[in-house]
């Protein structure tokens, strides 16, 4: 996820919120619940609790705690269904698109559901089943990380029933779907470290089973061959997490140092990472540290995506667009219209700015790594 830790403390609390899971009247995590779950400052989960009570998702009762006010997302869609238009979104974890979404519904009378399928295909296929059957208007489905296909979602678009892709798409499936330029954001973020330190560069990336990481490897080597050179076994770092997708994060992430520094010790030129994934990219932060590196000055990393870490630019993505071009195809499809429309919005590098402060919310990330090297 794209956001700062104290954002992603709100975002996650919104999305238990949006799904059902914490409904009106319920009591949400304590700052000292926080504190534990994310390792942060009872600054930062203060924070948090007060940004989701100007929000008016929440109030706070000092003494007793923080709870849900009423919201449409606790809703039934039953009971939702004959106040206009409802949208079913199904992605497979919280994802920053979310409040554009809910922004988007708000401004033009519409009704979001949210559901979460846990980069699972099986799940996601109940999801937009239950969606139907619910009488949902249209469906936005951001697809699991391993599909290549999904009959349910093969006979919705046969049968007529309105379906946009977010973020990711199925290749075999004729629908409309909006991504990021994945591709020309990798060759932006390849080119810059190229310029920076050579061909002593490394993609780090998880394994090529969805678009977005295959338009990423593809940029990649655009960049490689548009400088005359030719990306060998020392440029590319694959993780494989596909067994570690609903494992605990603490596993994963030693999982993913580990392979970043077996891979740095068997090239010990590499001088510079493009972090295809975030994730990766602020444990390959912790890791070039530890290993007596420092980032932005004698190893260069950029990462797609912001990871609010000092030294490390970044490819941005245009969330908000992108959910507004989304939400915007859908409609046409509730309204009749089925011509299929692929939107590539545009990235753009951007320099990271960062005051010292947010770098502590991530100390114990380093912490961690250290104490399992």
């Amino acid at each position: 996820m794209s956001v700062p830790v104290y954002k992603q403390i709100q975002t996650d609390i919104f999305s238990l919120i949006s799904s059902g899971r914490l409904r009106e009247g319920d009591r949400v995590a304590s700052e000292s619940e926080i504190m534990k779950k994310y390792y942060v400052s009872s600054i930062t989960a203060k924070n948090a609790l007060n940004a989701l009570a100007d929000q008016g998702l929440v109030h706070r009762v000092k003494g007793k705690g923080t709870f849900v006010v009423p919201s449409p997302f606790s809703v039934p869609v039953q009971q939702r269904k004959n106040t206009g238009i409802t949208i079913g979104a199904a992605f497979p974890g919280t994802v920053i698109y979310i409040q554009y979404l809910d922004e988007y519904c708000q401004q033009n009378g519409m009704s979001l559901y949210i559901r979460y399928a846990r980069e699972s295909s099986e799940i996601e296929a109940e999801i937009l089943q239950r969606f139907a059957d619910d009488g949902i208007s249209g469906i936005l489905l951001f697809p699991a990380v391993s599909e290549t296909s999904n009959p349910c979602v093969t006979r919705l678009v046969k049968e007529k029933f309105p379906i946009v892709f977010l973020d990711r798409y199925l290749p075999n499936v004729e629908s409309s779907h909006v991504v990021a330029d994945n591709r020309q954001g990798a060759c932006l973020a390849t080119e810059y470290l190229l310029n920076a330190v050579g061909r002593n560069v490394t993609i780090l990336h998880f394994p090529p089973c969805n678009n977005t990481v295959i338009d990423r490897l593809a940029g990649f080597r655009d960049a490689f061959r548009a400088a005359g050179e030719k990306a060998d076994d020392s440029n590319i770092c694959a993780i494989d997490d596909l067994k570690l997708l609903n494992k605990e994060s603490e596993e994963r992430i030693k999982h993913i140092h580990s392979r970043i520094v077996a891979h740095l010790r068997e090239n010990s030129n590499i001088r510079g990472f493009f972090a295809t994934n975030l994730e990766i990219a602020q444990v390959s932060y912790y890791t070039v540290r530890l290993l007596g590196f420092t980032p932005g000055v004698d190893f260069h990393i950029v990462s797609f995506d912001n990871p609010y870490l000092p030294g490390i630019h970044f490819i941005k993505q245009d969330f908000r667009r992108m959910a507004e071009s989304a939400m915007k195809l859908l409609r046409r499809q509730i309204d009749g219209d089925f011509t299929v429309v692929h939107d590539r919005v545009p990235t753009r590098f951007t320099h990271m700015d960062i005051s010292p402060t947010s770098l502590n919310d991530l100390q114990d990330l380093g912490k961690y790594l250290n104490s399992n090297t």
